[in-house]
C-alpha cells in the first residue's frame, strides 16, 4: 500500500518556506522548497491534490532561484514545467499564479513588454484562482502599469486588488494595495495624499520601504528617506536580494546628491550600476549611468577653472551619447534628462548648444521643468541676454512656489525648497553679473524661504492627532526617566521605537493637509525693503551664497550695495568654532586656565567674523536686520565686537521681517511667564518677570503644564518661557520645551486663536534650527515666526542658568520701560558679557 502524505501538513510546510522568502531569506526558502518537493516525488502517492502542490512549489522555487542565482532562464524553465503539471492536475485557477509569477520575474528583469503579456494572460484565467493569487496578479500588473506610465490602468488594478484583499480578509495585500495607490498619487503629483497613504500603509517589507523612501525624497525629505534606505539595504544585503539592493543604492545616491555629497553619491551609483550589469538589467543600468554622470557634473564644480571646463565637456559628451542609447532603447524619459544634462555641461563649459533650446512638454515632472529652466537661463546668459535669463529663473521659481503651495504642512513646504536650489544658484549668478543690488536682493528673496510668503499653515486639530501627541509626551517622559538605568536598556529601546512610530504617524497626518486656495505674496523688492528699513531706523543686509563665497546686499539709508564678503569655508569653520567655545564656556566646572584659553579662542573667532561679515558694510553703530541662511543662522550676531550693545535682528527672509512690521506692540501688553522643571533658576526667573510687568502672571511648579503654557501662548502679548529646550536636528517640528507634564512641541503650536507677539525662550538651544538642503530653516523659533509670532528671543548655544537669568532680568526691565526687544537684548548683552559669561541669544524675526 503506497505511503500517503498529508496535504494539510505539506501546505503548512510550503507556507513556512514561502515566509522565509517574504522575510528576505531566499536561500533558506529555496532549500526548504526543494526538500518538500523531493519528499512528495519520492512517494508513490500520485493524487491530483499533491501534483497541484508540486506545481505551486515549483512556482515558489522559480522566484527563490532567481533571487539567489540571478538566472532568469532557469527560473522561467521551472515555471514552464510548473504550468505543464498544473494544466494536467488542475484548471485555469492553478495556471493563473504561474503566469503571474512569470510576469513578475520578467518585470524584475526589465523585460516589461513580455511581462505585460504574461500578466494579462494570468488575469484572463484568474477568476477561479484563490483570492490571494488574484491579489498577487493585480498588484504586479498594477506596478507594471505604473512603470509604463499608465496611471489610470494601474489605479483600476490596485483598487480591484484592495477590494479582493478586503473580501479575503488579507490585511497584508490590503496594505500593499493602499501603499501602491499612494505611490500612484506620488507619480500623479499628488504628493500630500501620497505621503499620507504610504505612511498609513507603512510596513517593514523592504520593497514597501523603498517606495516610501522614493516619495519622501520627492518631497525633499532626503534625511528621512536615507534612514529608511539604510535599513532596507541592510535587509537586502543579508538576504542577497541583488536587484532591490541595487535600487536602494541608487536611491541613496540620489539623496546624497541632493545633499551635495557628490563623492558618496558617485560611489553608491557605481555600486548599483555594477549590480545591474551583473544581472543583465539594462533598463536599470541606464538609470545608474545617468546618475553617475550627474555626480561627475557636480564634482566638476570643485575643480579649478580650466580643469573644470575640461571635465564638464567630458561629462557632456558622455551624457549626449547616453541620450542616444536611451532613445534607441525607447527610454525617452531618460533620454530627455540626459539631453538636458549634456546641454547644461556644454553651456557651463562655455560652448554653444548644438541645436535649438529645449522646450517644456506636457507631463514634465517638476524636476525636469526646473532643470529645463536652468538650461534655458544658462543659454540666455551665454548670449548676453540677462533679462531673458532672469525671466527663466523667475518662472521656474514660480513653478516651485506653486508646488510648495500644494502642501498644508510647514514640514513639507520647507523640505521641498531643495528642488529649486540649483536654479536659484543660476539666478543669483545672473543677478550678480548685472551688478544691481535690487536684482540680487529680489532673486535671493524669491528663492529663499518661499514658505514664509505662503498662507500660514494650520496643524490638523483632530482627536486622533491629540491622542497621538499625548501618548508621545508620555513615552518621551518615561524614556527620560529611564536614561542611564542599566537595568532598563531593553525597555528604553522599546520606548524609543514607539516614540519614532508616533512621530511618523503625527507627521503623516500633517502631510495629508493640502494647501489652500491662497497664493504666495510677491517677493519683496529693494524699494520696499529700503522704505521699511528707513522707517525702522536700521540697516538691512541679506547674505547669500554663490560659488563658494558669501555675498551681501546692504541697504543703509539711501545706499544700496553688493559686497563680496568672505569664503564660505572660512566662515563655516569660524561659526563652528564659536559654537563649540560657547558650549564649553557654559560648563560650570570648566577649570579656570582652560576657561581662559577657550575665551581667547572665542574672542579671536568673533573678531575675525566681524571683520569678514560686518566691517566691510560700514554700518557704524546703526541698528541692523539680517536676512541669512546656512551657517550664519547659528551665529550669535550680537556678540560680534562691532555689534555688542547695538540692536541686531536675524530673520529668515525679508518677507518674514516685513510681515512683522505691521504688528504693533500694545501700550499695556499682557505678559505671562512659565517656569519648567529641573531648571535651577526657572521659578525665580518667572517670578522676576511677573514682578517687572504690571499685571503679569507666572506659572511655576505644578501649574506649568502643556495646556496652560499653550493657553498662555495664544492669550498673552509677551510670553517668557524658562524651561529646558530641545532641538531635534532629525525632526525639527518635534523640537520642544519641557514642562511639568511633558514636552510642548513646535508641531502642536496652533495659531488659530492668535499667538503672542513676542516669545522669549531662555532655555539653551531653543533658537537652533535645522538647515535643509533647499536653504530653508526649521526649528522651534522659526515655527513660531511662520505661525504668526513677530519676535522670538532665543539662545543659539548653551548658556548657564545663572547667566541666562541675569540677562533676562535686564531684558525685561528695559522692555517694561518701553524699550523694544532687540534694543533691550543688546543692552542686556553688553552689560552681562564678562570673562565668565557669554549670553549667546538672538532676536529673531523682528523687534517688538
Amino acid at each position: 500500500m503506497p505511503r500517503l502524505l498529508d496535504p494539510a501538513v505539506l501546505q503548512a510546510d510550503i507556507e513556512a518556506a514561502r515566509e522565509h522568502f517574504q522575510l528576505g531569506r531566499p536561500m533558506t526558502s529555496l532549500r526548504r522548497l526543494k526538500a518538500i518537493r523531493s519528499r512528495i516525488e519520492r512517494t508513490d502517492d500520485d493524487r491530483t491534490e499533491l501534483r497541484r502542490l508540486v506545481a505551486r512549489i515549483m512556482v515558489s522555487q522559480a522566484s527563490a532561484h532567481y533571487e539567489v542565482t540571478g538566472d532568469l532562464q532557469a527560473a522561467l524553465d521551472l515555471l514552464t514545467d510548473a504550468e505543464k503539471v498544473a494544466s494536467t492536475a488542475g484548471g485555469p485557477g492553478d495556471v493563473a499564479p504561474i503566469r503571474g509569477q512569470r510576469g513578475l520575474l520578467l518585470l524584475r528583469s526589465g523585460m516589461t513588454s513580455q511581462a505585460m503579456v504574461a500578466l494579462d494572460d494570468a488575469a484572463a484565467v484568474m477568476a477561479d484562482a484563490d483570492l490571494s493569487d488574484q491579489t498577487f496578479i493585480l498588484l504586479n500588473r498594477g506596478v507594471l502599469h505604473l512603470e509604463r506610465g499608465h496611471l489610470d490602468l494601474a489605479e483600476q488594478d490596485f483598487a480591484r486588488c484592495l477590494e479582493v484583499a478586503t473580501r479575503a480578509g488579507d490585511e497584508v495585500r490590503r496594505s500593499a494595495a493602499r501603499h501602491n495607490l499612494g505611490y500612484l498619487d506620488f507619480l500623479a503629483g499628488r504628493i500630500p495624499r501620497a505621503l499620507a497613504m504610504i505612511e498609513e500603509a507603512a510596513t517593514p517589507h523592504p520593497v514597501a520601504m523603498l517606495d516610501r523612501a522614493r516619495v519622501l525624497r520627492e518631497a525633499g525629505l532626503t534625511g528621512d528617506a536615507d534612514r529608511i534606505l539604510e535599513q532596507a539595504a541592510s535587509t537586502y544585503a543579508e538576504a542577497r536580494l541583488v536587484q532591490e539592493l541595487a535600487e536602494t543604492e541608487l536611491l541613496r545616491a540620489e539623496c546624497a546628491l541632493v545633499e551635495r555629497d557628490a563623492q558618496d553619491a558617485r560611489a553608491l551609483a557605481a555600486s548599483a550600476m555594477r549590480r545591474f550589469a551583473r544581472r543583465g538589467n539594462v533598463r536599470w543600468r541606464r538609470r545608474a549611468e545617468l546618475l553617475m554622470l550627474r555626480c561627475e557634473r557636480f564634482a566638476a564644480d570643485e575643480k579649478e577653472h580650466r580643469p573644470r571646463r575640461t571635465a564638464l565637456r567630458a561629462v557632456g559628451a558622455r551624457a549626449a551619447a547616453l541620450a542616444e542609447q536611451c532613445r534607441a532603447e525607447q527610454r525617452r524619459d531618460l533620454a530627455r534628462t540626459a539631453d538636458l544634462l549634456a546641454a547644461e555641461c556644454r553651456l557651463l563649459a562655455g560652448d554653444p548648444l548644438d541645436g535649438p533650446l529645449p522646450q517644456l512638454r506636457t507631463g514634465d515632472t517638476l524636476q525636469t521643468r526646473l532643470h529645463l529652466r536652468e538650461v534655458r537661463a544658462l543659454a540666455a546668459m551665454a548670449a548676453g541676454e540677462h533679462a531673458r535669463a532672469a525671466g527663466e529663473v523667475r518662472r521656474g521659481l514660480g513653478e516651485l512656489g506653486a508646488y510648495q503651495h500644494s502642501f498644508g504642512s510647514l514640514d513639507l513646504r520647507t523640505a521641498s525648497a531643495v528642488h529649486g536650489a540649483s536654479l536659484a544658484g543660476v539666478g543669483l549668478e545672473v543677478a550678480l553679473e548685472s551688478g544691481s543690488p535690487a536684482a540680487v536682493l529680489h532673486l535671493v528673496e524669491q528663492a529663499r524661504a518661499v514658505s514664509t510668503r505662503l498662507p500660514e499653515v494650520r496643524p490638523p486639530r483632530d482627536e486622533r492627532t491629540a491622542k497621538l501627541l499625548t501618548e508621545l509626551r508620555q513615552v518621551e517622559e518615561e524614556s527620560r526617566a529611564l536614561e542611564g538605568d542599566p537595568v532598563a536598556v531593553e525597555r528604553l529601546e522599546q520606548l524609543r521605537d514607539r516614540a519614532a512610530h508616533l512621530q511618523r504617524s503625527i507627521r503623516a497626518r500633517a502631510w495629508e493637509v493640502e494647501g489652500d486656495d491662497g497664493s504666495a505674496t510677491a517677493a519683496p523688492r529693494l524699494t520696499e525693503v529700503r522704505e521699511a528699513a528707513r522707517g525702522a531706523g536700521v540697516a538691512f543686509v541679506t547674505y547669500a551664497r554663490s560659488r563658494g563665497r558669501w555675498v551681501a546686499v546692504c541697504v543703509c539709508g539711501r545706499r544700496s550695495e553688493v559686497h563680496d564678503v568672505a569664503s564660505m569655508a572660512e566662515v563655516g569653520d569660524l561659526v563652528r568654532r564659536v559654537r563649540a567655545d560657547l558650549d564649553a564656556l557654559a560648563m560650570p566646572l570648566l577649570p579656570p586656565p582652560l576657561r581662559a584659553t577657550v575665551r581667547q579662542s572665542l574672542d579671536r573667532s568673533l573678531q575675525r567674523l566681524d571683520a569678514l561679515l560686518v566691517a566691510p558694510l560700514r554700518l557704524g553703530d546703526k541698528g541692523l536686520t539680517i536676512s541669512c541662511s546656512g551657517d550664519l543662522m547659528f551665529l550669535p550676531w550680537g556678540l560680534l565686537p562691532g555689534r555688542l550693545g547695538v540692536p541686531t535682528v536675524v530673520t529668515p527672509s525679508a518677507a518674514t521681517w516685513l510681515r512683522g512690521r505691521g504688528r504693533r506692540r500694545p501700550a499695556t501688553p499682557r505678559v505671562a511667564a512659565v517656569a519648567g522643571p529641573d531648571l535651577r533658576c526657572a521659578e525665580a526667573e518667572a517670578a522676576m518677570v511677573a514682578r517687572t510687568w504690571t499685571g503679569a502672571s507666572a506659572l511655576s511648579a505644578g501649574e506649568a503644564t502643556v495646556a496652560a503654557t499653550h493657553s498662555a501662548l495664544v492669550t498673552a502679548d509677551l510670553l517668557h518661557v524658562a524651561a529646558h529646550g530641545r532641538h531635534r536636528q532629525d525632526n525639527p517640528l518635534f523640537s520642544a520645551v519641557r514642562l511639568v507634564d511633558g514636552q510642548l512641541y513646535a508641531y502642536e503650536v496652533d495659531p488659530a486663536a492668535g499667538l503672542a507677539g513676542c516669545v522669549v525662550l531662555s532655555a539653551c538651544e531653543a533658537g537652533l534650527t535645522t538647515l535643509r538642503p533647499g536653504d530653508e530653516s526649521l526649528g522651534l523659533s522659526h515655527v513660531l515666526l511662520q505661525l504668526g509670532t513677530r519676535s522670538v528671543i532665543a539662545g543659539v548655544a548653551r548658556v548657564g542658568d545663572d547667566v541666562s537669568a541675569r540677562l533676562m532680568r535686564g531684558v525685561h526691565r528695559a522692555m517694561a520701560r518701553g524699550t523694544d526687544a532687540a534694543s533691550a537684548l543688546a543692552e542686556a548683552q553688553r552689560e552681562n558679557v564678562t570673562d565668565g559669561a557669554v549670553p549667546a541669544f538672538v532676536c529673531f524675526g523682528d523687534t517688538w
